[in-house]
């Protein structure tokens, strides 16, 4: 630890507080002993297990153990120095833990600071709850001791450095897990006047790291609710009342700056817009039942968070895998929702499975500022849901993916995104950052390229999009460009894409989406324009121009162009294309398995391709042909159906504009 005793002792204590009163005398006068025995004395007076042991526990089995085990089960494994992080294990001889060390199979950094997040001390102290184990507490001690010997507070360091003080760890540590342990260990006799200074000597480090080493974007949130429950849990510092200002301050402000207008989170990944909520929520709870006021504009401004998980949600329940996002459940989530805003009808609807409340009264709806589009023929389980994304590159956590196509359909994902990976330096982790994993276009084998001359300016919160739409009760359209480059050259071609969905179908056939590219050289040079599909590992069968993959229970997902498709299956070189990730890999060799991709691929200074989608819950497909003009200007679309019947689309029937239908 870096705070000396005499530091903490005789200048960082309020001595204003009855209890602490002249404790910098003790320590001087009696020593360190007789100074640990009051200040402990007094911590143990203040600690209110009974209201604070109320706060859920929260996702404590994705965090410290494996699926299918149960938590004392876990907790035996912890005692055999058994240590789950970021998705991995690994057994610690003894069960001395070394913190900064690093035993994954590709160095993956992720392990080393996740695990001083300290996951494993809530469970054990749940379990400790549960059935009083010393054997739990005296780990617990053990484990505390350890850290603070080996993992040294930094006084100076960026909040990005170090393995084990990151401020997102130190946020993560101080807003519930150190927290939790704490109040169920306390009064173990493992917890001794040392040991429980010790652990107040580095809450008052978490502190000063936290105020004076804070980031931004989602850091910043778990940064500061870390500090606020700090001032609200344990106010013995001179610097409480400064914290417990600084922390709320900057999370009252980081609800402007970090929410667009139409209320997504501005990474625009539906797991770190939840992982918002979450830690405003934590933050909330733990005020409410501990009696502390916080300001109401830090309820009123998070509805808006949870109305975004509505309007994005897939017929499943769940949510899609947008940029570095999860698929977890729109009914967690309300639930939560449902707690502040008890009246919003939608929430209330969610949270409850239709029990109570009313659904949107939209179907479709464009996020102008986020530059998506959300299209369904309805809210029911097996309604088909579509969605285009045609909106800026966001702050963090993003995928080089501008125009991607998603579907579910029937109970399926007929067209799922591919989804996030583990933060590591896999082929696997560069692939699902890259175009060639999503459903969007490459040109000369190349992906988008934004990243590499991309810079967040916090005016960009306010701008719209160009994403421009129109929406109706039976036919949706939406349309985006992308003109930012393609590779590491950022070859020069203008992409743009219009999609229209039929939503009840034509001539009888079931609802399907058209997704028209247009292909331009800025410089009037030839380049090879690939329209690219990432399908999943269904079986699927290639005749002619139709591509239908099979999903099972009668489910077909067809895709048929206005040419044949290339399907690429595995491929490595030269480039990586035709895999999805496996969740939880432990080693190189199985981090992907193979699933076709499919490429409509055109030749020459610009172009036209046209391609349907067209899911069945029948295994039929209605649409037996497609065939487009191929010159850019070209207009017609000609359908031929399954029963022969022929019919001619002009796209300039289905007009987008900028400010069309706006719902918000």
């Amino acid at each position: 630890m870096f705070i000396s005793d005499e530091k903490f002792f005789c200048e960082e204590l309020d001595r204003s507080i009855p209890g602490l009163e002249g404790i910098d005398l003790v320590f001087r006068r009696q020593g360190i002993e007789a100074a640990e025995k009051r200040f402990a004395h007094y911590i143990r007076s203040i600690l209110r297990p009974d209201d604070y042991l109320k706060t859920p526990i929260y996702d404590w089995d994705s965090e410290w153990i494996f699926r299918g085990k149960s938590m004392l089960d876990a907790a035996e494994d912890i005692l055999n120095g058994v240590m789950c992080s970021a998705g991995g294990a690994f057994t610690f001889p003894d069960a001395k833990i070394q913190w900064e060390s690093n035993p994954t199979y590709n160095q993956y950094s992720e392990w080393t600071w996740q695990l001083s997040r300290h996951h494993q001390w809530r469970g054990l102290g749940y379990c400790y709850r549960e059935n009083g184990d010393e054997r739990y507490a005296k780990l617990f001690v053990d484990h505390l001791m350890s850290w603070c010997e080996q993992a040294i507070c930094p006084e100076n360091e960026s909040g990005y450095s170090t393995k084990c003080w990151r401020t997102i760890e130190a946020g993560i540590r101080m807003r519930k897990n150190w927290n939790y342990a704490i109040h169920c260990f306390y009064r173990s006799p493992h917890v001794t006047d040392h040991v429980l200074t010790t652990f107040m000597k580095s809450v008052w480090e978490h502190g000063y790291r936290l105020s004076t080493a804070f980031t931004s974007g989602n850091w910043l949130i778990m940064e500061m609710v870390g500090l606020a429950h700090i001032s609200i849990l344990y106010p013995v510092f001179v610097k409480t009342a400064e914290w417990r200002e600084l922390s709320i301050r900057k999370l009252s402000e980081e609800l402007d700056i970090q929410i667009y207008p139409d209320g997504f989170q501005y990474e625009l990944s539906t797991n770190y817009h939840n992982v918002i909520i979450h830690n405003y929520d934590m933050l909330l709870y733990t005020a409410h039942i501990m009696g502390t006021e916080l300001p109401k504009e830090f309820t009123s401004k998070l509805e808006s968070l949870f109305e975004l998980d509505i309007k994005v949600v897939c017929p499943d329940g769940r949510y899609p895998d947008l940029n570095d996002g999860n698929r977890s459940s729109v009914k967690e989530w309300c639930e939560i929702g449902s707690r502040y805003f008890p009246d919003n009808p939608q929430i209330k609807y969610f949270a409850t499975d239709g029990a109570d409340g009313k659904l949107p009264e939209y179907t479709d709806i464009a996020l102008p500022y986020s530059g998506q589009a959300y299209m369904r023929t309805g809210w029911k389980k097996d309604a088909i849901w579509f969605f285009m994304d045609a909106g800026p590159f966001g702050k963090a956590h993003q995928h080089e993916d501008k125009l991607n196509v998603l579907m579910y359909a029937y109970g399926k994902a007929v067209l799922p995104d591919s989804g996030n990976y583990a933060y590591d330096t896999s082929d696997m982790r560069r692939f699902v950052l890259s175009t060639y994993s999503h459903n969007c276009a490459l040109i000369d084998g190349k992906g988008q390229n934004r990243r590499a001359r991309f810079s967040w300016n916090p005016e960009m919160i306010s701008m719209r999009s160009d994403m421009k739409w129109h929406f109706s009760d039976e036919i949706s359209a939406v349309e985006g460009i992308y003109n930012e480059g393609f590779g590491e050259k950022f070859i020069p071609v203008t992409h743009k894409r219009r999609a229209l969905f039929f939503k009840k179908g034509l001539k009888g056939s079931h609802p399907f989406a058209i997704i028209i590219d247009r292909y331009s050289s800025d410089y009037g040079a030839d380049h090879e324009f690939s329209t690219s599909y990432q399908m999943t590992t269904a079986p699927y069968t290639v005749d002619g121009k139709v591509y239908t993959a099979d999903h099972g229970n009668g489910v077909t997902m067809s895709v048929i162009g206005s040419i044949a498709p290339t399907v690429k299956l595995a491929q490595k070189t030269p480039y990586f294309i035709g895999w999805r990730k496996r969740s939880g890999a432990d080693s190189e060799d199985f981090e992907h398995y193979p699933a076709p991709c499919l490429q409509y691929i055109k030749n020459g200074v610009s172009a036209r391709t046209v391609t349907a989608l067209y899911p069945s819950d029948n295994g039929q497909v209605a649409i037996a042909d497609i065939s487009a003009g191929e010159k850019i200007n070209d207009t017609d679309i000609t359908l031929t159906f399954a029963d022969g019947s022929v019919i001619t689309l002009n796209e300039n029937d289905y007009p987008c504009s900028l400010d069309s239908a706006e719902r918000l």
